[in-house]
């Protein structure tokens, strides 16, 4: 096998092992853009896409042969780093390590003191990446030439060094589109969650302005979005060159610029090439209103999703929501309403949990009539004011014993990871399985008939056939159901039915 050497190896670790790849990499694929564009070589090694063993990464390092190595994940993928690392160093001694992505970000003095890394690009990395390059190809492993570079994170002389911040990006349109082709994208094509047919992400817009207590922000609360037309074009240009079917906007919130979205749907329609595309996005039950959420119905959107989280006022006040159960009822039948599906994602074990206010989430979903496929153990992300408000408990304290113990046992939230109630863990554990199991019994489905009506009106008779003929595999229902995605086109929810009366929590608090 011929041995090439190129400038840079971007390397991104799997994550969820247990399920099919689904989300395309948009980071490493911006990075990889920018850097090609450039003028450098680079290549990419997707272990996540093509799930290589620890063997096959080496030899594919070996093949490559790269100046410099670069290594970006979320933060669930620290343990993987962790393991991998000494063994690329003993494999390429002589070669920078770059270490990117909210794995660095969030945990720098923990990173830099536990893994064998060079450098940290910490947050943003667009431009962090294009300066820091020349450096390191010039120096090798030498920290000396870094210090006049914003936005890294490197030790010297066992001190933590970090130089002056990156200011955002202000204009994302400068940005390019993802190195797609250096990427398995028939993988990431073939495993769709909300979308069908052959579906693949798009992220429009960077910052999240919601201040969400258990959110991570790498791109800071300050929103910004690329343009309508920057955007359209990548859809057309994704629908050119790989046939997708779906596009799943995966922004923290698409909808916060409504009337960005408003134009996009306005391009959309004016685009021969997407009449028959189909999309979905994610919203907030304080933006959507039925206007937008009828106009982007019209123009290809089947789904919007939200973050409702609980159906607990006290437990929606300590997460710093700033949402209402009201608002969040409205949206629910708003988008109902103008035709589209609705997938909603809910989490179980915020501090203050009890069983009061977990029955107070199944009653919500009574009464808006959820399936309830999913409900997520609340993690307290590094980062994150959770995080912050709880890493020094006792609770805490006895269940880890510091950062880098926590962030090693970090997995999906799927799993009970870290318990921040003052219910037992097995109780907690039970108390989510009753949850699931009676919100279950509490659902209403649509009839065969209402389902396929309304499957063949979003989707349209082509892409309608083809999801039909996809989900009849069972690997593809249990990916689907495994992501929570709880109104899939065998589980549709509809109205609720209000002469329904409440349920009553019973047993100790």
């Amino acid at each position: 096998m011929a041995y090439i050497s190129h400038d840079i190896a971007l390397i991104f670790p799997p994550i969820r092992t247990w399920d099919r790849p689904r989300n395309f990499p948009t980071g490493p694929g911006l990075i990889a853009a920018r850097l090609r564009s450039s003028g450098y070589r680079v290549s990419v090694i997707d272990v996540n896409g093509l799930r290589l063993s620890d063997e096959e990464v080496l030899e594919r390092i070996r093949q490559v042969d790269p100046a410099v190595i670069g290594i970006g994940g979320l933060i669930t993928t620290y343990g993987w780093i962790k393991r991998l690392t000494p063994q690329i160093r003993g494999l390429r001694p002589d070669r920078p390590i770059v270490l990117g992505g909210s794995v660095g970000t969030s945990i720098i003095e923990t990173a830099l003191a536990n893994l064998d890394i060079d450098v940290i690009a910490v947050g943003e990395a667009d431009e962090t990446i294009l300066e820091l390059m020349p450096a390191l190809l010039a120096s090798g492993r030498s920290t000396e030439p870094l210090e006049a570079i914003a936005g890294l994170a490197f030790r010297r002389d066992g001190q933590v060094v970090r130089t002056a911040d990156r200011p955002l990006l202000k204009d994302l349109d400068i940005l390019p589109y993802p190195a797609w082709d250096l990427f398995p994208m028939e993988v990431y094509l073939a495993n769709p969650i909300v979308g069908v047919g052959r579906d693949i992400d798009i992220i429009s817009s960077r910052g999240c302005p919601f201040a969400c207590a258990y959110c991570y922000r790498i791109f800071g609360r300050r929103y910004r979005a690329r343009s309508a037309a920057h955007v359209v074009g990548e859809m057309e240009a994704l629908q050119r060159n790989y046939e997708v079917d779906f596009i799943s906007f995966q922004d923290d919130c698409f909808v916060v610029d409504k009337q960005r979205a408003y134009d996009i749907c306005d391009l959309i329609d004016r685009n021969r090439r997407l009449a028959s595309l189909r999309w979905s996005c994610t919203g907030r039950v304080t933006v959507c209103d039925r206007d937008l959420l009828d106009r982007m119905r019209a123009s290809g959107c089947v789904s919007v999703s939200y973050g409702i989280e609980s159906g607990s006022e006290s437990i929606l006040a300590a997460m710093r929501k700033n949402a209402s159960l009201a608002q969040a009822a409205r949206a629910i039948e708003n988008t109902r309403a103008a035709g589209l599906r609705c997938p909603v994602s809910f989490m179980i074990g915020y501090p203050g949990e009890t069983r009061q206010t977990v029955m107070e989430t199944v009653e919500f979903c009574r009464r808006v009539n959820i399936p309830l496929t999913s409900l997520m153990f609340t993690c307290p992300y590094p980062g994150t004011e959770l995080y912050e408000q709880v890493k020094d408990t006792p609770r805490f304290r006895r269940q880890f014993a510091g950062e880098e113990d926590f962030v090693r046992r970090l997995g999906d939230a799927v799993d009970l990871t870290v318990n921040l109630t003052e219910l037992e863990d097995a109780q907690l554990t039970a108390l989510r399985d009753e949850a699931l199991n009676l919100a279950r019994q509490q659902y209403r489905p649509p009839s065969p008939a209402e389902r396929d009506a309304q499957e063949r009106s979003l989707y349209g008779e082509a892409l309608y056939a083809k999801a039909r003929e996809q989900l009849e595999t069972d690997a593809l229902k249990e990916h689907r159901r495994r992501h929570g995605f709880n109104e899939s086109l065998d589980s549709e929810s509809h109205l609720p039915n209000p002469s329904q009366e409440p349920f009553h929590a019973a047993g100790p608090q």
